[in-house]
């Protein structure tokens, strides 16, 4: 074998090890990021989903899983607004994103519209992976060892606090400060949506805004997509400043925030106003974000 040949085939097979460490991403209008994966087989398109807490898909995807196991017990979560939801649990095998493959995975579904995607994976699914959300490329990219050391010297570290429940659900927090006067601990969640910067409606006193001033601050009911008999109220009002706590360097001003009575976090974040790449490192509870 030539030595040309041989540095040729070593380059083919770097490329092609770092295209399987490598997924496409799409960010949506909505500002909500779309993956393809596969369960038991099935192909589907998700939204990633970093305050899901639990994977879940629709029923119209989960009708196609022909090795779905029940199991005996059930969940019984809340969503952000403080609606109760119980759920099955079931066991479905060969989660497949990427290069990613679990054999076995705890899942539920739920009878939604996703307007045509197939439902929502969680952090579960990537719990001991470390990865980034590359929006400038538009990939999903597993970290190795040695790649995340690199970003840690060139990206800001923020420190991530972790919600495990029952093994069942993972969600992950970070502390901000809003206008430079209150300290809140924030849920980062990559589905809330575009622009979404949530809190909960108790601290709108001590950051200076006034409940009954109908004309700066506007006031909405909302009814449950799951549960109509569900109603959430909340107020639109600007927040001048929300930076992170231990993360120089990175925050945003001016922002359209929203205000929830009964919201059961200080408040919930979408994350990809803090950066083109956001590294996400539950092993080691950080987030690593590059700026540039």
């Amino acid at each position: 074998m030539s030595r040309s040949f041989f540095s040729l085939l070593l380059c083919l097979m770097t490329v092609c090890c770092y295209a399987q460490r490598e997924i496409p991403l799409t960010v949506l209008p909505s500002g909500h990021v779309q993956v393809k994966a596969s369960v038991d087989g099935v192909e589907g398109n998700f939204i990633l989903d970093t305050g899901a807490g639990l994977t879940v898909f629709t029923k119209t995807f989960f009708d196609k899983l022909r090795h779905a196991k029940p199991q005996d017990g059930g969940y019984t979560a809340f969503r952000a607004t403080g609606e109760r939801i119980d759920v099955d649990l079931y066991t479905v095998p060969d989660m497949v994103l990427g290069s990613l493959k679990k054999a076995q995975e705890t899942v539920s579904y739920l009878d939604f519209n996703l307007g045509g995607l197939d439902g929502i994976l969680s952090l579960k699914l990537l719990e001991t992976q470390p990865f980034t959300m590359d929006f400038d490329r538009q990939v999903l990219r597993f970290e190795t060892p040695a790649q995340l050391a690199a970003l840690r010297k060139t990206g800001t570290v923020i420190p991530l606090q972790l919600e495990q429940s029952r093994g069942r659900a993972l969600d992950i927090f970070a502390c901000f400060s809003v206008n430079d006067s209150l300290t809140l601990q924030l849920a980062l969640d990559s589905g809330a949506g575009k622009d979404v910067y949530k809190f909960n409606a108790k601290y709108m006193q001590r950051l200076g805004i006034d409940a009954t001033d109908t004309v700066k601050v506007k006031r909405r009911a909302r009814k449950s997509e799951i549960n109509p008999d569900f109603v959430s109220h909340t107020y639109y009002a600007p927040v001048k400043k929300l930076a992170a706590s231990e993360g120089a360097g990175i925050s945003v001003t001016g922002i359209p925030a929203q205000f929830v009575d009964g919201l059961i976090y200080d408040g919930i974040i979408w994350i990809n106003w803090m950066g083109p790449r956001i590294t996400i490192n539950i092993p080691a509870a950080e987030m690593v974000v590059q700026r540039k």
